[in-house]
């Protein structure tokens, strides 16, 4: 294993919260989601909640839920484990123990951690990358989908 680069202390601290300082320039709903996630985590991160569920926990349509979502994912914040099922960055997660929260943050390889890098400029660029693979998947769909108006006649 090798040693950190930086102080133990800075990189374990005891308040899970002191890594909210690596979050990114967020939409403002994406920072009430975020919030209401901490909330609603269990032990370890993980968040049972559909984007529904989510939606009726925050008074907003599911739709908003689905747009702040990616933000909090190419921040790194949130991943995705499947339908109703979300797992909070172990650096923002809260542990039973601090036992489990050392050996949680002792896995993580350096490069996912939220404190090294430049998160901004890797969050934006998520997000672009993102942005584009949909894009990209909306004219792939266009391209397949029948054109609109054009009926053949019946005999």
């Amino acid at each position: 294993m090798t040693t950190p680069s930086v102080p133990a202390a800075r990189t374990q601290p005891d308040n899970p919260f002191a890594y909210l300082c690596y979050v990114p320039r967020l939409p403002p709903t994406a920072y009430a989601l975020l919030l209401h996630l901490l909330h609603q985590q269990q032990p370890g991160g993980l968040v049972r909640a559909t984007h529904e569920e989510l939606a009726a926990g925050l008074a907003l349509d599911r739709g908003v839920i689905s747009r702040a979502m990616p933000h909090l994912v190419a921040a790194r914040l949130v991943y995705v484990v499947g339908r109703g099922r979300l797992q909070l960055h172990p650096m923002v997660a809260l542990y039973a123990t601090p036992q489990d929260r050392y050996a949680a943050l002792s896995a993580l390889a350096r490069e996912d951690r939220l404190d090294v890098g430049h998160f901004e400029d890797e969050y934006e660029k998520r997000l672009a990358l993102r942005q584009a693979e949909k894009e990209r998947r909306q004219a792939a769909r266009r391209r397949l989908a029948p054109a609109r108006g054009h009926l053949r006649r019946v005999h």
